[in-house]
C-alpha cells in the first residue's frame, strides 16, 4: 500500500538516511511552531499636535496612517523634523536631541508593536508638542 508519508517522516534510500524534505502541509502551524504570516491586523493613527496650556487652544499640526509601527515612527519622526526646523534652535533643542536618540526609537517601536500607544511630548515655555501614535484595528471589506 502506497501511503503518503508525514512531514517529518524519515526514510532509508541506499546506505545513508535522509530527511523528506517535501514543504509542510498547510496545516503544519502546531508541527513546526511557525506562524502564516497573514495581512497585517493593525494601522497606526499618528498625529501631530501644538497646545498653548495657559488658554487650552490646540492646533493639529499633520496626521496619517500608517501600516506598521516602523512606518508609524518614521512618520513621526519626520514631523518632528519638520517641527523642529521651525522653531528657534533653543526650543528646537529637545525635538533634535529625541530624533537622534536611538534607544528612544528602540522602545516606541517595541510599544507600538505590543499594541500600546504611543506619545512622546516636548514641551516649550508657552506650547507643548505632542507626537503621538497608537493602533487601530484594520477594517476589511
Amino acid at each position: 500500500m502506497n501511503r503518503p508519508r508525514s512531514f517529518r517522516e524519515t526514510y532509508v534510500s541506499g546506505p545513508f538516511c535522509h530527511q523528506d524534505v517535501r514543504r509542510p502541509p498547510r496545516d503544519a502551524t502546531a508541527a513546526t511552531g511557525l506562524r502564516s504570516l497573514g495581512p497585517a491586523t493593525r494601522l497606526y493613527r499618528c498625529q501631530a499636535i501644538a497646545s498653548t496650556p495657559d488658554d487650552g487652544r490646540t492646533f493639529p499640526l499633520g496626521a496619517h496612517t500608517a501600516g506598521s509601527p516602523r512606518l508609524a515612527l518614521r512618520w513621526l519622526r519626520q514631523r518632528a523634523r519638520h517641527i523642529a526646523d521651525q522653531l528657534d534652535p533653543s526650543a528646537a533643542r529637545p525635538l533634535l536631541a529625541w530624533l537622534h536618540d536611538d534607544q528612544a526609537h528602540e522602545h516606541a517601536l517595541a510599544v507600538l508593536a505590543s499594541g500600546m500607544p504611543y506619545t512622546h511630548t516636548i514641551r516649550d515655555d508657552t506650547v507643548r508638542y505632542q507626537l503621538t501614535a497608537h493602533p487601530t484595528p484594520r477594517r476589511y471589506p
